[in-house]
């Protein structure tokens, strides 16, 4: 298996997993040019997990830097396969399993013409395009080993159903949610910087109670489930029955088999499985899910409010966290009934003196955020009437259920989402959420709504200034529109 990595200084390097990890430890990973978007958040995790994992077996909590100290933790995991297949990515005997590829699988599959196959990472991956207007399907020919090892970790690591037969991961809710990554990382964030503050944290927090750890190595026929309660707390799972295939040149591609149940019977839990990485809703009913709309400030402020949403432990600081600062992320690809959605990741970055209010209990930022939510809900909802009132030309009624005039406002109110968005967690952000007092509390307020107004107010005038006057009637309603609009009830309420 090789693995391409990129170092600090730009140089390029390869190395197997065993390396890669410790390459990670030594904070020489810059990058993974064959890694997409999408797949970070699952591959980082997969990482932390079986690395936790490695150091929990062996009863240690040091992260070794050598290739070789981390080839022998590894394989300490797999003690009945010492012989490493299960630290690769192709292994041509099927009765034994290879690298996140339970046996189980018919070897007669490989002379089937009929047998469903992937001949291409982005086939064999998630990741659903409509009619290939996103991201072009299939085009990964003659794809490195880490193009398919991504690949292969993104499906059976964060997948959802996709038809009959084809059962997602037990880590989100429900066949059609997502796999939501949310934690903090270091204020300047690597690969390996993130990687050693989440082992460490993992390794300390999570109890060794034995339990199946890689579901890849348990045989799967398709037709049975592994209950939640036989499992590992830091479990890494898997959802398909796949197995890749060597060829002259690396690997040539991959065949795919159904299954009748899902490969973990955890459908009750909805999610709420422990996953490290994933909020939970605050009565731990179902994991929290995002939606098309990604992780703008109205999701975030949802994620910060510790009475709606129950953050994960890696998403709260711990004495060992830098006070440099850190940086909020969430990752998250949203799917619905046989398609993705998108994929959306978050920055937030935490000044050094607002680490505190990250600690688990505090309600300081929710409040903040709060309050910004609702003031940029009624700037919005002024923003709209002014906007009727403009393109309707100015009337003495404005109509609030006029189809065509509601479809006309939708590019304005979306860019004032977009500007409100882009200041939403600045410098007065946390300024508001530490400070104390009424009158510093009010003068915080009072600045945000002037802001809100500013942004309200120049999307108003770029409206006025550039629709299309047809007629001279249009140009005159127009005018009285604008007229309308500089009132002090439309553009500066």
């Amino acid at each position: 298996m090789r693995i391409r990595y990129m170092t600090p200084g730009g140089e390029p390097r390869v190395a197997d997993l065993f390396g890669t990890l410790a390459a990670l430890v030594r904070d020489e990973v810059d990058d993974f040019p064959a890694l997409r978007a999408h797949q970070r958040a699952p591959w980082h995790a997969f990482l932390a997990q079986v690395a936790a994992l490695a150091l929990l077996r062996e009863g240690t909590r040091e992260l070794p830097e050598e290739a070789g100290a981390w080839e022998r933790l590894l394989l300490a995991l797999t003690p009945d396969h010492p012989g490493g297949e299960a630290w690769r990515l192709v292994v041509d005997d099927w009765s034994k399993p290879a690298l996140l590829q339970p046996p189980g699988m018919d070897p007669k599959l490989r002379k089937n013409p009929k047998a469903k196959r992937a001949e291409t990472p982005d086939a064999l991956d998630m990741l659903l395009t409509a009619r290939n207007h996103d991201l072009k399907g299939e085009r990964m020919r003659h794809a490195a080993d880490d193009a398919w090892l991504f690949a292969l970790v993104s499906l059976q690591t964060q997948e959802g159903q996709m038809g009959a037969g084809n059962y997602g991961v037990s880590r989100m809710n429900g066949g059609y949610g997502a796999r939501v990554a949310f934690s903090l990382q270091p204020s300047e964030p690597t690969p390996g910087r993130s990687f050693g503050r989440d082992v460490r944290r993992l390794a300390a927090a999570t109890e060794d109670a034995g339990g199946i750890a890689l579901i890849w190595l348990e045989r799967w026929d398709g037709a049975s489930s592994i209950p939640f309660g036989k499992l590992h707390p830091l479990y890494v799972e898997v959802c398909r029955r796949v197995r890749l295939i060597g060829g002259e040149d690396g690997i040539a591609g991959a065949l795919l088999g159904n299954s009748k149940v899902p490969r973990i019977a955890a459908k009750e839990r909805h999610g709420v499985t422990g996953d490290p990485w994933a909020p939970v809703f605050h009565d731990r009913s179902k994991a929290w899910g995002v939606s098309a709309a990604g992780f703008g400030y109205r999701q975030m402020t949802t994620l910060l409010d510790g009475k709606k949403v129950q953050r994960p432990p890696l998403a709260i600081p711990s004495a060992a966290d830098s006070r440099t600062g850190l940086t909020l992320v969430a990752r998250a690809v949203t799917r619905g009934q046989g398609k993705t959605e998108g994929y959306h990741e978050r920055h937030v970055r935490v000044p050094p003196a607002d680490v505190g209010l990250m600690a688990a209990g505090s309600d300081r930022l929710a409040n903040t955020a709060e309050k910004r939510t609702k003031d940029a809900g009624d700037a919005a909802n002024i923003l709209r009437h002014a906007l009727r009132t403009l393109f309707q030309g100015g009337p003495d009624e404005v109509r609030h259920d006029d189809d065509a005039t509601n479809a006309k406002l939708v590019p304005d109110v979306q860019s004032f989402d977009r500007a409100v968005d882009a200041v939403f967690f600045d410098g007065a952000f946390w300024k508001a959420a530490t400070q104390t007092g009424e009158d510093v509390a009010q003068r915080h307020i009072l600045a945000w709504r002037e802001r809100l107004r500013d942004i309200a107010g120049n999307i108003l005038r770029g409206g006025a200034s550039v629709r299309p006057r047809a007629t001279r009637r249009a140009a005159t309603e127009r005018w009285r529109g604008r007229a309308a609009c500089s009132t002090a009830e439309c553009g500066r309420s």
